[in-house]
């Protein structure tokens, strides 16, 4: 009798828990359903995100989540709303795996990211480099322990997680971001910044800098960041869907306009920086 009635209990369970995971929607079919993309970008990641000086949110990420939308629409044969969200380091990971489908912005793919999302297929290749004044060039020694020297970074980045066991003598100043930091820099408050070094550069000229008056090392980046769009987890036709986006035509033609160095859209030419 206790048998038959757990295994009753037991069949009764699994009537009801099987057509959920039956019917649970992929994200293909969610935006089928709904008509909405909701998708997710920075506004402070030059070239990647950010807002121009006419107040436009652009950059390469923006621009590939419209065609991300453009090829949506053709495959679903209907009109699909492109709805961008602002996302920040702090929020990027948990926004996708509630309110979004899709973040693409400068992240890097990690092993311990890849426990809590998953990643498309990469689009770029950054690494991590320290900004500093051009007069104090011979004055940090980055082959060294820079022993006391303050350095500004951004806490929960990659550059938090592996630089700053390279160098745990450094005075090491969190900020909030790469604006905070090369701030403090011009204001001789540190005497670098570390993170990835087409980040630092995008921002340094966002504010007006002069690239002439700074430089990047060492000139070879100390790490090697693989960027990818953040995706929800277990979700394969949707990640399909993306991989085969950044890998198709449209796309490439669109990194050559941001990261060629005859032709790119950079709000700065890279090739001038020493």
């Amino acid at each position: 009798m206790t048998k038959t009635l757990t295994l009753a209990i037991l069949s009764l369970l699994f009537l009801i828990d099987f057509p959920v995971k039956v019917l649970a929607e992929t994200v293909l079919e969610r935006i089928e359903r709904t008509g909405v993309i909701n998708a997710g970008a920075r506004k402070n990641a030059i070239p990647f995100g950010y807002e121009d000086s006419h107040g436009q949110w652009t950059g390469y990420s923006v621009e590939f989540l419209k065609i991300l939308h453009r090829r949506l629409e053709q495959q679903l044969n209907k009109p699909i709303k492109l709805n961008l969200q602002e996302v920040t380091i702090n929020n990027r990971f948990d926004v996708v795996q509630g309110t979004v489908d899709i973040v693409c912005d400068a992240t890097s793919i990690t092993q311990q990211r890849l426990d809590l999302v998953d990643f498309s297929v990469p689009f770029f290749m950054a690494g991590t480099q320290f900004l500093i004044k051009k007069q104090d060039i011979n004055n940090i020694d980055i082959g060294g322990t820079l022993a006391k020297v303050p350095v500004a970074y951004i806490p929960n980045t990659t550059t938090d997680q592996l630089i700053r066991q390279v160098y745990p003598l450094a005075n090491w100043q969190p900020v909030n971001n790469r604006q905070e930091g090369i701030e403090k820099l011009k204001k001789g408050e540190v005497r670098a910044v570390a993170s990835d070094g087409v980040l630092l550069l995008g921002e340094l000229v966002k504010q007006g800098g002069e690239p002439k008056d700074f430089i990047l090392v060492p000139e070879i980046p100390m790490t090697s960041e693989l960027y990818a769009c953040i995706l929800p987890k277990n979700d394969a036709r949707w990640k399909e869907f993306v991989d085969t986006s950044i890998a198709g035509s449209e796309n490439h033609q669109l990194q050559e306009k941001w990261f060629e160095l005859e032709t790119e859209s950079f709000p700065y030419i890279i090739k001038s920086f020493p």
